[in-house]
């Protein structure tokens, strides 16, 4: 009852000082991250969105006019909504199994292309069928059977030349744990627990997941030809890239074409 108040203020507040109809109600934004505040939804999706076009550019890729883009879980367009506006002339796609985020998204964030999903796959998309593949703060709530079993399917959706960019609970998450729990990733290289921040809000299997650097590339090479780890400064998660195999060989003859990452702000630690 507390959070639905302060979500119905925060929502007054909202309508009396801005001016922005694309911005998601309180509880929407809520449930991305754990946060109300306007100021934090815009900074941190701004902020996921360059994450997005760095990561990419040391994959030798960007989005260009006419490239199809997935936003794999993306709420209430968070992170997409930035990237609608730099990229007007590329095709974006949502999904996402929050179907209140997904009624909201389709109509505000247009011309983006939202669908509501169920937890497992698959997707309503045919195989080889984006250039790029995001997911920022997903596979850190998702439990091992449900982390491969979208790993295999976001690599089944992405094109022979295509490119996957996703975050992780990096080295800075993991030392907020109790020392039993950082030997158990220490150990395993993965850890999933019960999480009471979105209790709720959120369905059961939605929980938070920590991730060795070990363990991720190793888990994703099962799908991916070359995959990348880089640990983004002051950050609370860190940013993996998958190549699909012939780009990987593409960039493999080259190597010295990649750019390093730069310093920039980290996504969030919901």
């Amino acid at each position: 009852m507390q959070l639905q108040l302060r979500c119905r203020m925060a929502d007054i507040l909202d309508r009396a000082r801005a001016n922005d109809h694309k911005l998601p109600p309180a509880m929407l934004r809520f449930r991305v991250s754990g946060l109300i505040d306007t100021r934090d939804f815009y900074r941190i999706g701004s902020g996921c969105a360059r994450l997005i076009e760095e990561s990419l550019q040391t994959a030798g890729k960007t989005i260009a006019p006419g490239v199809r883009i997935l936003d794999f879980g993306c709420g209430c367009g968070r992170t997409l909504r930035w990237l609608l506006l730099r990229h007007p002339n590329s095709e974006f796609h949502g999904v996402d199994v929050d179907l209140e985020a997904i009624k909201w998204c389709t109509k505000h964030l247009k011309p983006g292309r939202f669908q509501a999903t169920s937890p497992f796959p698959p997707l309503p998309f045919p195989n080889n069928h984006f250039d790029i593949v995001y997911s920022i703060s997903v596979f850190t709530h998702l439990d091992e059977c449900m982390q491969d079993v979208w790993l295999s399917e976001l690599s089944r959706v992405l094109k022979p030349d295509g490119v996957l960019v996703l975050t992780v609970h990096g080295t800075l998450a993991a030392q907020e744990l109790d020392p039993d729990a950082r030997e158990v990733l220490k150990r395993s290289g993965f850890l999933h627990r019960h999480s009471m921040k979105l209790k709720g809000l959120v369905p059961d299997w939605y929980n938070t997941t920590w991730h060795s650097e070990e363990y991720i590339l190793a888990r994703l090479s099962r799908w991916f030809l070359n995959t990348r780890y880089q640990r983004v400064p002051d950050g609370m998660q860190d940013v993996v890239v998958a190549w699909s195999q012939s780009h990987a060989i593409a960039l493999a003859s080259n190597p010295s074409s990649l750019p390093p990452f730069s310093d920039r702000e980290s996504a969030d630690s919901d």
